[in-house]
């Protein structure tokens, strides 16, 4: 069930009045119930597969919680094998057998192909994480074994953020199912907004832009090197109103109902170095393997070989994380190697920060930024394009082929209107979070006297429609992170 379907806005407002409507005692089983609903809407047999994580890890919880010596440690290992293991058999057992294949066709092996062809279950990367960190967490004696095997599968389930996240740690989420949420008209309201802003995200912003994204990638070969251009940066705005519109809808929706999920995006596209990026963008998955990951390796409190070592490792990972396909391992290697040369250089760039003045520096934040964003673009060429060959076809037609030709149209997909809206669309998203950086927006609109603020929503709203309506694209769109 998608967010931006007409079955949702069924769904959501139907779960919602009945979660308030029912005693309290009854409000999780509610949750978990429709969980399942909106999961199995999708592919209904791949629910066994989350049944048998929670079974798992449930059990593996209260034993660690339980146990002693090497017990626990076992107990953890089991429960990581497991969720690992089924991860990487619907993820992977088709990219490794492929690639097993190519290695026989050029080593002359007699190997045979065993594909299985399997359908990749939606969001399996989201819930295998946010179900381990529970177990590493308890593991740790961070956090208590969850005794209600209710609570625990409706943290693993709850459908907000089921299938693309936030992947939430059990200190922020798990305890909000034994809270007794009582309905509160400002927080509701909040919740709302949140969702109508993802939704215009999505719907206005990344449906539209994706319109041009598609069409030239789908054939880069067909494409000047101009229009290969102007697609990749709609594929950065595209994938970030994309996948940020999903968290600003997950939270509102949770919200709306009484529940905190964390925040997953701020304001990446404004960051001014690497690093800041990746403090930005899809930060629920970065602090997982910050924590997870890169502190058990020894995070910054060893050599700078050894650290450089440990952000390869775990960009490396992140990019395997992403999908099976060599394309992703490409860009998690492009971010391993931006950050590296980040901490290399570190010094050096804060001895000449140092001796600039006011304007100067300015200056200086301003390059940080244009080189973090056109890096950041570059490495999303290998995140999109269908294939290695494809990816570097594109970079190569950018470096030598960007000087538009006369006649050729940079925006197939798009018509002349249509195009300028979506630019128009993009420059008042960077400037209302701009903006926003030192005046949140919507806090301001809510402090107006009552007629200015809802005439700014009722502004909003016409827009909105308006937009919608005027959309070239009709049917709803699945997210780009289901396919993780």
């Amino acid at each position: 069930m998608l967010f931006n379907s007409p079955s949702f806005a069924i769904f959501f407002p139907v779960v919602t009045l009945l979660y308030f409507l029912l005693p309290h005692r009854m409000r999780v089983a509610l949750l978990l119930a429709a969980s399942c609903w909106f999961y199995m809407a999708f592919v209904p047999k791949y629910i066994l597969i989350l049944a048998v994580v929670i079974a798992v890890d449930y059990t593996a919880g209260i034993v660690i919680e339980n146990s002693v010596g090497p017990r626990r440690k076992l107990m953890l290992v089991v429960s990581l094998c497991t969720n690992v293991a089924i991860l990487g058999f619907f993820k992977y057992a088709n990219f490794i057998d492929a690639n097993v294949a190519e290695l026989a066709r050029f080593l002359d092996w007699n190997y045979g192909s065993h594909a299985l062809k399997i359908i990749l279950p939606i969001g399996l990367s989201f819930h295998t994480f946010q179900s381990m960190s529970y177990t590493i967490e308890v593991y740790r004696g961070k956090f208590k074994a969850e005794r209600s095997l209710l609570a625990f599968a409706t943290y693993v389930m709850f459908y907000p953020q089921l299938v693309a996240g936030p992947i939430e740690r059990p200190q922020n989420l798990l305890h909000q199912f034994h809270e007794k949420h009582y309905f509160d008209w400002t927080r509701v309201s909040d919740g709302l907004r949140l969702m109508a802003i993802g939704l215009f995200k999505k719907i206005v912003i990344a449906d539209r832009v994706a319109l041009v994204v598609n069409a030239v990638y789908a054939a880069p070969a067909a494409h000047t090197g101009s229009q290969l251009f102007v697609a990749t940066l709609f594929f950065a705005v595209q994938i970030y109103c994309d996948f940020s519109g999903y968290s600003d809808i997950a939270r509102g929706t949770a919200r709306v109902m009484g529940f905190e999920l964390m925040v997953n995006f701020d304001r990446p596209y404004l960051a001014g170095s690497i690093a800041d990026f990746w403090r930005r963008w899809h930060i629920s998955l970065s602090t997982w393997f910050r924590d997870y990951v890169y502190y058990p390796l020894g995070g910054n409190r060893r050599s700078l070989a050894r650290v450089c070592y440990n952000v390869s490792v775990v960009f490396l990972l992140s990019g395997l994380w992403h999908g099976a396909n060599w394309t992703f391992v490409i860009w998690g290697a492009l971010h391993a190697a931006f950050m590296v040369a980040y901490l290399l250089s570190q010094s050096v760039r804060l001895r000449i920060e140092a001796t600039l003045g006011g304007a100067g520096r300015m200056a200086f934040g301003i390059a940080g930024w244009v080189t973090t964003f056109s890096l950041v673009v570059l490495a999303w060429v290998f995140f999109r394009a269908a294939s290695v060959h494809d990816a570097m076809l594109v970079l190569t037609r950018i470096a030598t082929d960007i000087v538009p030709h006369a006649g050729v149209d940079l925006h197939p997909g798009l018509d002349s209107v249509q195009f300028f809206i979506s630019l128009g669309l993009i420059v008042a998203l960077f400037v209302t979070e701009k903006v926003g950086m030192r005046t949140p927006i919507w806090p301001a609109i809510a402090a107006q006297p009552r007629l200015r603020r809802w005439s700014v929503y009722y502004s909003c709203a016409v827009m909105f429609i308006l937009l919608l309506l005027w959309s070239p694209e009709r049917n709803p769109q699945p997210f780009i992170y289901f396919q993780f």
